[in-house]
C-alpha cells in the first residue's frame, strides 16, 4: 500500500511497544487527559505482551526511518448477533500521527489499512473512540455516533 509523502507501512512488533506507549500518551494527552504515574512502564509492558499474543495489532508509517503515526485494532469479545455471529468486534485504536507530520493524510489511511485487517479477519464491526481532531476523518470512512452513549464507573474504592 502506497501512503501519503512516500511513507511505508509496516507492522509494529514487540520491540515497538515503547513506541506505541509514547504514541498512545501523546493520543491521551491530546484528548486533554492528564498522564497517570506510570503510564510508560504499563503501557509498554502492556503492547508487548498484547502484540505478542495477538490481542493487540498495530501499524505504523514510517518516514525515513522513524515512526511518524499509528493504527492500531483489539479484538473484542462481544455477545453474537444473528448478524454478526463471530462474537468479536474490532476496536479502533491507538491512530496517532506526530504534529509536524499531521495534515498529509497518514491517520486516514492507516485507519483504512487497519479496517482492511479487520475485514481480512472476517471481523463484521468496528468501533472507535474519536478526539475532536478525528472526527471528520471517521466519519468519511463511514463510521457513526453509536445511539447507546458509554458510561464509566471507577471501581476502585466505590462502595455503594
Amino acid at each position: 500500500m502506497s501512503l501519503p509523502g512516500g511513507s511505508i507501512l509496516r507492522t509494529a512488533t514487540p520491540d515497538d511497544a515503547a513506541l506505541l506507549a509514547r504514541f498512545r500518551a501523546g493520543m491521551v494527552t491530546g484528548f486533554g487527559v492528564a498522564l497517570e504515574d506510570g503510564w510508560e512502564a504499563c503501557w509498554t509492558a502492556y503492547f508487548s505482551e498484547a502484540l505478542t499474543d495477538g490481542r493487540y495489532w498495530a501499524l505504523l508509517a514510517e518516514q525515513d526511518g522513524k515512526a511518524v503515526a499509528c493504527a492500531a485494532l483489539m479484538f473484542l469479545p462481544v455477545v453474537p448477533v444473528p448478524s454478526d455471529p463471530g462474537g468479536v468486534r474490532a476496536q479502533v485504536q491507538g491512530v496517532y500521527t506526530v504534529p509536524e507530520f499531521r495534515g498529509r493524510g497518514l491517520g486516514e489511511a492507516l485507519t483504512r489499512e487497519v479496517l482492511r485487517e479487520a475485514q481480512r479477519r472476517g471481523l463484521k464491526s468496528a468501533t472507535l473512540n474519536a478526539a475532536p481532531l478525528g472526527q471528520g476523518i471517521y466519519a468519511r470512512l463511514g463510521f457513526e455516533l453509536a445511539a447507546a452513549p458509554e458510561m464509566r464507573l471507577k471501581l476502585d474504592g466505590w462502595a455503594r
